[in-house]
């Protein structure tokens, strides 16, 4: 089928793109950071430990606090990583490409002539799409 055939050309073009390619470096530099590996295994860790925690019969709130607080000084300082910094930014300006293929595709599907796509529409997407009326 053409179609599937076309669909795969696209994938490659995908792949091709300046977004795609800084977004795959800038994920394994973050997989090669040892150290904000290890904050990320011990944020999972403090994760999973406040999970046992609130599933107990016997809940110490003392112990959740503190876990919860230990988790949030992590994610903040995961998330101030450099590495992490970087990868993030990159992951949203590919994400950004592959909404505005959607959107070409879907708005395609539904009738509408592909060349008059507005694909500016979402440049501002945060992803939270709860007080979005732009994409569906």
């Amino acid at each position: 089928m053409e179609i599937l055939t076309l669909a795969k050309e696209l994938g490659h073009a995908i792949q091709q793109t300046e977004e795609y390619i800084d977004f795959r470096i800038k994920e394994q530099n973050v997989e090669c950071d040892t150290e904000l590996q290890k904050e990320i295994e011990e944020f999972n860790l403090k994760k999973v430990s406040i999970n046992h925690e609130i599933s107990k019969e016997d809940v110490n709130q003392e112990k959740i606090d503190k876990l919860n607080s230990e988790i949030s000084e992590l994610y903040s300082k995961i998330m101030e990583n450099e590495a992490m910094e970087k990868f993030n930014e990159s992951k949203q300006k590919f994400e950004n490409i592959l909404r505005k293929i959607n959107l070409i595709i879907s708005s395609s599907a539904a009738g509408q002539d592909p060349e008059t796509v507005d694909i500016n529409i979402e440049d501002s997407c945060g992803g939270n799409c709860s007080s979005c009326g732009g994409c569906n």
